[in-house]
């Protein structure tokens, strides 16, 4: 069955905390965000300031200004004398984000079903639902990731709640490598996330919090569990399939290209 990754995920939009960075920092922390969480930059890579200055056309403040914030999301890692590493994939980071996301992501499916306007969040979440379906029908399963990410990111926005959607905001984009890297690495991710967005959907419609909260966090443990066997399952878990279907992208250093090398 022919498998299409080539488009890129959308990233969620930068938070309060970003809202103060240059423009420019912001246009290099969505750039870079998307290869890392693509695996494009692979987990364990150096990023080297001048050669990503070089291949962005951006001066060296708005890209320090995006790596401190990368930093802040968990994204990267930085040591004295050792600079700017991509952050390791690890089954322990995944079980922490995971462990927390169970709980919220429910708390935020059944706020936005005991809403008592929801009526244009369900059309919404109706539209990402069907992309997503559209996008399992086409073998694609970046669209369908893209899609999942959307309809996620509308429960967070639309739950009412400004400090559960904050604690979200900050498990989201480390969340996002690993939710990547499950949908490109099982087939059965997709089929899964529609399902149960479908239950939920009918609970939300139905105004039913309870059973949106219930369908959500049954859904997140089984995802969970999918990305851990599948990631225990490879020789080296930071290391996944994805990183050599996209390795002719990877950063080298040449011509027209910025140096980040794995370590």
């Amino acid at each position: 069955m022919p498998v299409t990754t080539s488009d890129q995920p959308a990233m969620t939009p930068p938070d309060e905390a970003g809202a103060a960075f240059a423009p420019l920092a912001l246009d290099a922390l969505a750039m870079l965000e998307r290869k890392i969480i693509t695996r494009e930059f692979a987990p364990g890579t150096r990023l080297i300031e001048a050669d990503l200055c070089e291949f962005y056309k951006i001066s060296r403040t708005p890209l320090r200004e995006a790596l401190r914030l990368l930093e802040a999301n968990g994204l990267v890692t930085r040591r004295p004398r050792f600079g700017v590493h991509v952050a390791p994939m690890t089954v322990e980071n995944l079980d922490h984000i995971y462990s927390c996301r169970v709980p919220l992501e429910a708390l935020a499916a059944g706020a936005v079903a005991g809403a008592s306007a929801r009526t244009a969040t369900v059309a919404r979440l109706a539209d990402c639902l069907q992309r997503m379906e559209d996008a399992q029908a086409q073998h694609d399963l970046a669209a369908g990731f893209q899609a999942n990410v959307e309809l996620t990111g509308i429960l967070h926005r639309e739950s009412g709640n400004p400090v559960l959607a904050a604690l979200l905001a900050q498990l989201d984009k480390p969340a996002l490598r690993y939710r990547h890297w499950a949908y490109m690495e099982h087939q059965k991710m997709l089929p899964l996330a529609i399902r149960s967005n479908r239950q939920m959907l009918a609970a939300i419609r139905a105004g039913d919090p309870v059973r949106a909260e219930a369908v959500v966090r049954d859904l997140v443990v089984r995802a969970w569990a999918m990305t851990r066997k599948a990631f225990l399952a490879r020789p080296d878990p930071s290391d996944p399939p994805a990183r050599l279907q996209l390795h002719e992208g990877a950063p080298k250093r040449g011509p027209g290209r910025p140096r980040a090398t794995p370590i």
